[in-house]
């Protein structure tokens, strides 16, 4: 039996916490916006690679587990100095994305940084435990409402993601892309079957049928051609355990070849020439 009282009681201090959270992200840019307005002096320095981020450790630390953690153990307790260059993903350019997020200086989303943007936030640790409405949450709301609705976009930033492996794989961002594209193209192409037949007669005229359509290479599958050969090989497992015709894939395959392993086998000939 369930305590109506009690469920009343967790429920009300799931809100309490929440509201707490919101209350403290508003302080939180209330801070940011007075570090502007007082020209505080920094008291961190990221470095990457060649590019050096004089900044603040608040607006970094309220919003980076990874960076919270960083600055926590350092024995400076004036300037602390990091160095970042052998392992952010996306260099310097996602960092300094993250940097205007945690400083809440507007940027533009869209399909050509989302990548980056995602992998980069996975690497900071920048989740709900730390800020609410964090850069995790922003990226995987874009990627779900925006740019995973097209075979085009998820395409692309699946080709981005190859550059940002591994953290591209722990943020699941590969794996989204993958699923998206199979969805998709099943649900646009008519090569996907659509379940077994009820009877054996209607079984056996659905095969006939199938073994006389001519495989035909949707529009999108130029797009696919773009893909390193292994990320394109979990693409059509996915569209085939999504229900995409085995037949169709043939044809795929082909362009594939043509597009990509032409230009595969050309760098190799050139390579064993110059031996």
């Amino acid at each position: 039996m369930v305590d109506r009282g009690q469920v009343k009681t967790t429920t009300s201090a799931s809100d309490l916490s929440l509201k707490k959270q919101e209350l403290l992200s508003s302080a939180m840019k209330r801070t940011s916006d007075w570090i502007f307005s007082q020209e505080i002096p920094s008291d961190v320095n990221i470095q990457i690679g060649e590019s050096s981020f004089t900044l603040h450790k608040f607006p970094l630390v309220s919003k980076c587990g990874y960076i919270r953690k960083l600055v926590s153990e350092s024995n400076d307790a004036d300037v602390c100095f990091i160095d970042l260059s052998d392992d952010i993903p996306g260099g310097a350019e996602a960092f300094e994305l993250a940097a205007k997020f945690c400083y809440g200086i507007n940027f533009e989303i869209n399909v050509e940084n989302i990548a980056m943007l995602r992998c980069v936030a996975e690497f900071l640790e920048m989740t709900e435990d730390y800020a609410v409405g964090n850069l995790v949450g922003r990226t995987d709301a874009y990627l779900n409402d925006v740019a995973l609705k097209t075979i085009a976009g998820s395409v692309s930033i699946l080709h981005i993601s190859e550059s940002l492996l591994p953290i591209a794989e722990k943020a699941k961002l590969v794996s989204k892309c993958i699923d998206a594209i199979a969805y998709i193209a099943c649900k646009e192409s008519q090569l996907c079957s659509s379940g077994r037949s009820d009877s054996g007669s209607e079984g056996v005229m659905s095969s006939s049928l199938s073994s006389q359509q001519r495989p035909v290479v949707d529009w999108w599958a130029e797009d696919l051609t773009v893909l390193r050969i292994d990320i394109f090989q979990r693409v059509l497992i996915a569209m085939m355990a999504r229900g995409f015709k085995q037949f169709a894939i043939g044809p795929i395959l082909m362009l594939y070849a043509q597009k990509s392993l032409r230009g595969l086998v050309r760098s190799l000939t050139k390579k064993i020439e110059m031996l």
